[in-house]
């Protein structure tokens, strides 16, 4: 049976908080903003983390196939 209790979070003086300790504001409201979501239960699920992680790990692959081909005109021009 799912948890049905919903937590409070106070964004208002969460932010507050922050900026008086000399955050900047628009950073300040965007890390409330998504802290408060995982706070009060709505964190990402582990179907949207591991799409995530296959993204990542694409991108990563794409980039190093960027690197190499990039390596290999350098030492075409170089060499």
């Amino acid at each position: 049976m799912a948890d049905t209790r919903a937590l409070a979070f106070d964004t208002h003086w969460a932010v507050k908080a922050l900026c008086e300790a000399g955050a900047a504001e628009p950073r300040t409201e965007a890390f409330v903003e998504t802290s408060g979501d995982t706070i009060t239960g709505n964190p990402a699920t582990k179907t949207q983390i591991g799409g995530l992680e296959a993204w990542l790990y694409r991108q990563l692959w794409i980039m190093a196939a960027g690197i190499v081909g990039l390596t290999v005109e350098l030492v075409k021009l170089l060499g």
